[in-house]
């Protein structure tokens, strides 16, 4: 069985961005995940980022896109 490599899609500092995206994604059926590294002791440091699997990247990108031209 062939395991999916996961890409990043997309990075920010704010929780709900990275919510709104990941939404998006589920709601058009691109399977996500939402990775929180920002470090517990100091909030100004790392970022969350949204991870797709490889072969939905591009189809996610441009709904990216979409959203951020919205």
């Amino acid at each position: 069985m062939k395991k999916d490599k996961w890409i990043q899609i997309y990075k920010t500092k704010t929780t709900y961005r990275a919510e709104i995206v990941k939404q998006v994604l589920e709601s058009n059926d691109i399977k996500c995940i939402s990775v929180n590294k920002i470090d517990s002791s100091y909030n100004n440091f790392g970022y969350h980022e949204v991870l797709v699997i490889e072969k939905k990247y591009l189809k996610a990108q441009k709904l990216i896109q979409e959203l951020n031209e919205a």
